[in-house]
Parts: structure tokens; C-alpha cells; sequence
């Protein structure tokens, strides 16, 4: 008897699920390749790295001294700032300021605030003080909501967020036909002075950094200038940048865990003898049901995404692997069921040497793989 051969219930068992694992396959190239996914907009604005294209000119120092953040919130993308700004120019800079009646905060740009009537700022002066090397300063007690626009969980649970203060100086109304930005002032951070205070931490991420630098933003538009200099605008900024990334330990505990749990008893149930069909029958939709909901958990702490993360694709071949492991049990228990009493013996120990093959199998399978979606995917 020739156990390795298909008869025709065989494949009758197995064709629907081969066409089934197919398709499969070929969702995953198009999700990998984004061959179904809509075309976003093209955005001409750009942030150019200074050493390219730095200004010369007159230099405007900016520090910032962030004391607290709060309310951040991954699905808005907005948090809540207090701290103080202070900014120090050169005389030249003060001329100009003078003849066109601006103080720093008319010239200076909270680019990422929002809600602009739930924020407040105060001065430390009523007027800039002037020090003794002969540049003016100003200083700010300042309180807003702001947004951040890249935020990116596809390596979740083990994403880094980064939350962004930008200031930038803007005053198109001054450009004329021989230059695109603020008559040459651009900005340097004070990056000796600036710093975090003890209440930037946020419920669920420790902070792991504080970065200061410099971007020449050149906007995707000329805002009708074109008569006047047809390049477009460009300006300089500061960003103030705290990152956050949420507890390894706690990620481990709480989401891989429970999931690696249930996927140790799904790989043990290769084990159980095959004439223990109806058992084994039952492991991979109780499993299945539990997975679903493990990620359902997670997924309620994540905002909505336009990709999967990380977990997620832990998830899928965990899913996969059930799903093989249901067709592996359906087609045993059908040889198993077909076959007379004498045969029933011999069948018996054919099928548990084939299921002790797939359980080494799919085990290195499901640590290889999700090595690979990490290191190829997500690194």
C-alpha cells in the first residue's frame, strides 16, 4: 500500500485549499508591492538638508525649554506643549524688525501649532532687552496644541514617536527680485541652552531622546510671487524634537506572550496521535478564534492605518501556519476514515511521522519568517 499517493478524495480535499493558499500568495504581492493601493497626492513642498543649501546672512539664535507634554493622541496626532522660547539677534536684524514694526513673536512661526485660540503666550519683557555683546533678546512663557505629521507605527509594538516643536521664520511679503527668503535672516538653534524638563513623559512610552537641527523648507509654491521672482519660497527652521518608544518588557509581557502561548499549543498539537481526529479537529479553529481576538486587543490601542505593522504580520503567518496545520488534520482524518481496520495501524503511524515533520517545519518557519518581515520590512 502506497501511502504517499493521492487517491481522488484526496484531492478533492486538497485542490480547494491549494487555489485558496494561491490566492493568498497573491494578495500578499499585491499588498507587498501596493499594487491595489490609491496614489496620494504629490506634495512639492520640500525640507533640504542645510549643508546643501544654507543661507548666508544675518543668524537669529532660537532655544526652547520644553517643561511639559500631555495629551498626545496617535489617532488625532496632536499633543499639548508648555515650556519657554527665547530668541536673541543682531543689531541689523533689530533695524529691520524696527522699521517694519515687528517684534519676534510677528516674525517668529509656531509652524505645527493648531488651535491657535486654546494657546497663550507671554513675554518676559515688555520690550527686548539689549545684552552686552549688542544683540536683543526676548523670551516666552508659551502653552498650545500642536500636530505632528509623521508619526509611524509599522514597527509596532516596538515604533519610535517622535514629537516635533518647529519654529520657522515667514515673511513673504517682503521678497522681491533678488531673493526668496526673509531678507538673508535665517534661524540657529541655541542648542546649549535648550533642553526637557521632568514632565515631558507621556502615559505608555518612555523618552529616549531630545534631538535639535536645522531644515531649509522650500515651499511648492511661489503664493503668486511669480511677477516679482518666479523661484519658490523658501525659509529656514528650528525643530525641538523629543522621541518616545514604548516598554520592550511591557510589549513582550502583554502582546507576545499570550500570542506565542497559544501558537506553543497550536504546534504541539502535531502530537497528539492521529487517531485522535476529532481532538486535533478542534485545535486550529479554537486557536484561530483566540488570535482573532488577542489582535483585536491591540489593534483598539492603535489609530487607523493605511498599513499593517509589525505585530500584524506576526499575526498573518501565524494564521497561515493554523490554516495548514487544519488542512494537514482534514486530509489524516479522512485516510484515516477510509481506511479498513487492518490498514488503520499503519496509517496511523504514517500520519504522525508526517505531522512530526511539519511541526519542525512550521516552528522554524515562524521564527524565520517573522525575522525576515522585521530585517527585510520593517528595519
Amino acid at each position: 500500500m502506497k501511502l504517499l499517493n493521492f487517491d481522488r478524495r484526496d484531492c478533492e480535499t486538497l485542490w480547494p485549499v491549494g487555489i485558496f493558499l494561491a490566492l493568498i500568495v497573491v494578495i500578499g504581492l499585491f499588498v507587498h508591492f501596493d499594487v491595489l493601493e490609491p496614489q496620494a497626492v504629490q506634495m512639492h513642498d520640500q525640507f533640504l538638508s542645510p549643508s546643501t543649501s544654507l543661507p548666508t546672512g544675518t543668524e537669529i539664535e532660537v532655544g526652547a525649554y520644553i517643561e511639559n507634554i500631555y495629551l498626545f493622541s496617535a489617532s488625532d496626532k496632536t499633543f499639548d506643549v508648555d515650556g519657554w522660547i527665547w530668541v536673541n539677534w543682531p543689531q541689523e536684524a533689530e533695524d529691520l524688525f524696527q522699521a517694519k514694526k515687528l517684534t519676534p513673536d510677528k516674525w517668529l512661526n509656531f509652524v505645527n501649532q493648531v488651535d491657535e485660540w486654546d494657546s497663550k503666550i507671554e513675554s518676559f519683557y515688555d520690550e527686548p532687552i539689549k545684552l552686552n555683546n549688542g544683540h536683543y533678546y526676548q523670551g516666552y512663557k508659551f502653552s498650545g496644541h500642536f500636530y505632528v505629521n509623521d508619526i509611524q507605527f509599522q514597527k509596532f509594538p516596538f515604533q519610535t514617536v517622535k514629537l516635533p516643536l518647529v519654529f520657522e521664520l515667514a515673511d513673504f511679503a517682503e521678497i522681491n527680485s533678488k531673493t526668496t527668503d526673509m531678507h538673508g535672516l535665517h534661524l540657529v538653534p541655541d542648542a546649549s541652552s535648550s533642553g526637557i524638563g521632568a514632565y515631558i513623559d507621556i502615559t505608555g512610552y518612555k523618552t529616549i531622546d531630545f534631538n535639535i537641527f536645522t531644515n531649509i523648507h522650500e515651499y511648492g509654491s511661489d503664493f503668486g510671487l511669480k511677477k516679482i521672482n518666479p523661484k519658490h519660497v523658501h525659509t529656514n527652521q528650528v525643530v525641538f524634537e523629543t522621541s518616545y518608544k514604548p516598554s520592550v518588557n511591557a510589549a513582550l509581557l502583554t502582546l507576545f506572550l499570550p500570542l506565542l502561548i497559544v501558537m506553543t499549543l497550536v504546534l504541539f498539537s502535531p502530537m497528539l496521535s492521529a487517531s485522535l481526529w476529532d481532538i486535533r479537529l478542534g485545535v486550529p479553529p479554537t486557536a484561530l478564534l483566540t488570535l482573532i481576538f488577542l489582535q483585536q486587543i491591540h489593534k483598539d490601542k492603535l489609530p487607523e492605518l493605511p498599513y499593517i505593522t509589525y505585530l500584524d504580520m506576526i499575526y498573518n503567518i501565524c494564521y497561515f501556519i493554523i490554516l495548514i496545520l487544519f488542512v494537514l488534520f482534514l486530509w489524516g482524518s479522512n485516510r484515516l476514515d477510509r481506511a479498513t481496520e487492518e490498514e488503520k495501524p499503519a496509517i496511523i503511524g504514517h500520519i504522525d511521522e508526517i505531522d512530526n515533520k511539519f511541526q519542525i517545519s512550521l516552528t522554524i518557519f515562524l521564527f524565520v519568517l517573522s525575522a525576515a518581515s522585521w530585517f527585510l520590512l520593517y528595519r
